[in-house]
């Protein structure tokens, strides 16, 4: 018999719990002026700040879609700012979120109340064969246990021409193995190596794009001047200053390239003409 509370057939998830502190810090909803995204973002010399970076990632992301139309699954939706970023686009009945965590599950029905939410491993989709459109999945692929296999669950539920989307981290792989948050299966040694996983999992018509300027680095500076700005204006001590700038100066060293990746599942999209 299935269990009434889907987080409870989810084995305990330390990425998760981690997510949830911080959805609980005040400093890091000051520093994504209280949007309730989690990403880095995509940065040039215009951006106004975290919120118009976050959004911007969204959108380039979705502009390696044809059409932005059908059934989209927002995966590791955290908050449900992308969920509800989605909906400028797509109607909120044909947009569907998923976390491994109750508590940001909660937070993002509030968000995109219109949506539709559920707690759930994205490595063991609980849906059926050619589902969607289109698999979105922003900063949280390296997380998953594996890559690998989400990326043959993304292929599976996708309708033929449907596409994946997804920002991604690459780390060192002495990084992936010591790093607490990450795993050394997803260690991937560059972008020849990563198309490969893809088409291993039934896709075509990759690209990839490094945004690792864009996004990495323009965070990076921006995570910098916010603290900084914190410090002197008095809202953190010098120890807290400290603290926040080693967590983002440890990263330097084990990042090696942020990508925006597109990914088509092969086949005419439904409904499309014989050739």
């Amino acid at each position: 018999m299935k269990s009434p509370n889907p987080a409870a057939d989810l084995p305990a998830n330390p990425v998760g719990e981690r997510y949830d502190r911080m959805v609980d810090s005040p400093m890091h909803c000051r520093y994504y002026e209280d949007s309730d995204f989690l990403n880095y973002g995509y940065w040039d010399e215009t951006t106004a700040g975290q919120k118009e970076a976050s959004e911007r990632l969204v959108e380039k992301l979705l502009d390696f879609l044809p059409v932005r139309q059908g059934r989209v699954l927002d995966v590791a939706c955290g908050k449900g700012a992308t969920t509800r970023y989605l909906c400028r686009y797509f109607r909120p009945a044909q947009i569907t979120g998923i976390n491994i965590s109750e508590k940001q599950v909660s937070i993002a029905r509030r968000n995109a109340p219109d949506c539709d939410f559920r707690v759930m491993d994205a490595t063991r989709l609980d849906f059926a064969d050619a589902s969607f459109d289109v698999v979105l999945c922003v900063e949280a692929a390296f997380h998953f246990r594996t890559r690998q296999r989400f990326f043959h669950e993304a292929c599976r539920i996708l309708k033929p021409g449907g596409w994946l989307l997804l920002s991604d981290i690459l780390m060192c792989k002495e990084a992936e193995k010591r790093r607490r948050y990450r795993h050394e299966e997803n260690y991937v040694r560059d972008e020849s190596e990563y198309r490969r996983q893809l088409e291993a999992a039934g896709f075509a018509r990759v690209e990839l794009v490094d945004a690792t300027e864009a996004c990495w680095k323009g965070h990076f500076m921006n995570v910098v001047r916010f603290f900084h700005e914190q410090y002197f204006a008095g809202e953190i001590s010098r120890q807290q200053l400290a603290d926040h700038l080693r967590l983002s100066y440890d990263r330097v060293p084990d990042t090696e390239k942020y990508l925006l990746v597109a990914a088509m599942k092969p086949g005419p999209p439904a409904g499309a003409p014989e050739p």
